[in-house]
């Protein structure tokens, strides 16, 4: 770690940990981090969950008010580098990740969203008039809990069970931080696709990137294959969202 390492947050699911992300990916996350000399930092949620933007679910970190956002500034402080901060999370953890984009641009440069759409307008809690940051977002074609398409999102076994309210499509989605982050409605590259990776791009000074993959449901994608069993061809999300937040 150098005094200017950048450092990339890394923001765990609904009823996960810092530590069981860490199991799942953390080795495709730390192989990238090793070759840019980037700090990685997995943030452990009240409880197991996060304060993230959606109005729909009382799960514990929203029913006791908790500050996610000045937790991550405590997070950052604590480590102490004078580099850039980037964040990427996975479901719910990916909601945390647009909330920092929503409401702390001073802090993130950049994030990353894994298997989370946005929340629809009457699912949407958090301030929406701060300054843009890049976004990318990286979609599972068959997740059976954030749907491609939109809709409810509801976590059906576990301490975290229950409706999160209805969220956008993935395309609607990413249109809608295209029009935030001020880079347009039209894309101007896109949809292309390479393989079973269908990508859109909104160019500028904060761009969005849309990538979705065939034949992958709700998990974070990575080079050795992701977690569990997948008919999808490996993707590198960790190398693939660095490079974005890095270099547009």
């Amino acid at each position: 770690m150098r005094p200017d390492s950048p450092i990339l947050l890394v923001l765990h699911g609904s009823g996960g940990t810092g530590a069981g992300l860490r199991d799942a990916v953390g080795a495709d996350i730390e192989k990238v981090a090793d070759e840019h000399g980037f700090v990685v930092a997995y943030v452990d949620g009240y409880r197991n969950n996060w304060n993230e933007c959606r109005v729909g679910g009382r799960w514990p970190a929203k029913v006791a008010g908790v500050d996610d956002v000045a937790l991550m500034r405590h997070v950052v402080k604590s480590i102490g580098t004078g580099g850039p901060v980037y964040a990427v999370g996975f479901s719910s953890g990916g909601h945390m990740a647009m909330r920092l984009a929503l409401e702390a641009s001073d802090l993130v440069g950049g994030v990353g969203v894994v298997a989370a759409n946005p929340p629809v307008v009457g699912n949407q809690s958090c301030s929406t008039d701060g300054d843009p940051v890049p976004i990318m977002f990286v979609e599972g074609r068959e997740d059976p809990i954030n749907p491609l398409s939109g809709g409810e999102v509801r976590v059906r076994a576990g301490s975290s069970q229950g409706s999160r309210g209805e969220v956008l499509s993935a395309a609607d989605g990413a249109r809608w931080y295209a029009r935030h982050n001020g880079v347009g409605t039209v894309p101007e590259r896109g949809p292309e696709r390479s393989g079973g990776v269908e990508s859109t791009v909104w160019d500028g000074a904060d761009p969005v990137r849309l990538v979705v993959l065939d034949d992958t449901g709700h998990t974070f994608p990575t080079a050795s294959g992701g977690w569990g069993p997948s008919g999808a061809e490996p993707y590198d999300a960790p190398g693939e969202i660095w490079r974005f937040l890095t270099t547009g």
